[in-house]
């Protein structure tokens, strides 16, 4: 049901899916003991080339920069998980030292969890523009007739949405907390090991 309620979602947020989150934290996610509020400006630039000489991680597929404390956004990275055959994405939370860095490289703030941020061979992508690309990708009828629909609106309107519901992630789900009982399945054991490799 949680995974069809994801995919109901994605036509008309598609950049909100970045942000599912179901369960503990993904491998890599730390706890972070600030404030629960997102921070609602960009920490940098939404998009742009990677400095030069910089090279794809994770056997040169496009990584997903996801806030590993967020139960909505661990949410859709196993949506992602489910629906990315191909292996396309690797992923690495926002919180994570590889996240950080990867995040610098970007010309972003390292402490900015405001966006989720994709970073493929075209460069890296923030807010609806990176949810659309995502969706684009996946082998999904539904994910992709909704990109199609989504582009041409106006990228200050789908961004505003993002925001909407970026800003409030973590009351639509909740958030992580330490000692929580593992519900997102890259948490358990059986599949830690299958997906460990998708996660840098």
């Amino acid at each position: 049901m949680r995974t069809f309620l994801l995919a109901a979602l994605a036509p008309t947020a598609l950049a909100l899916t970045a942000f599912s989150r179901v369960g503990a934290p993904l491998r890599g996610a730390a706890h972070p003991r600030a404030s629960s509020s997102v921070v609602a400006a960009a920490g940098g630039p939404l998009s742009g080339a990677m400095p030069s000489g910089f090279e794809l991680p994770g056997g040169g597929r496009a990584v997903i920069l996801f806030d590993g404390v967020c139960n909505f956004c661990n949410a859709w990275v196993s949506f992602l998980l489910d629906n990315d055959e191909e292996g396309q994405f690797c992923f690495a939370s926002l919180q994570s030292e590889r996240g950080r860095e990867l995040l610098a490289a970007c010309g972003r703030s390292p402490d900015d969890l405001s966006t989720f941020v994709l970073i493929d061979g075209e460069g890296f992508h923030t807010q609806s523009s990176a949810a659309l690309r995502v969706a684009r990708q996946l082998r999904s009828p539904l994910l992709g007739a909704a990109a199609r629909a989504f582009e041409p609106v106006p990228r200050v309107i789908r961004d505003s949405v993002y925001r909407l519901v970026a800003n409030n992630r973590y009351r639509i789900l909740g958030r992580d907390s330490d000692g929580a009982e593992p519900s997102c399945k890259l948490r358990a054991a059986a599949d830690a090991e299958l997906v460990a490799e998708r996660f840098l």
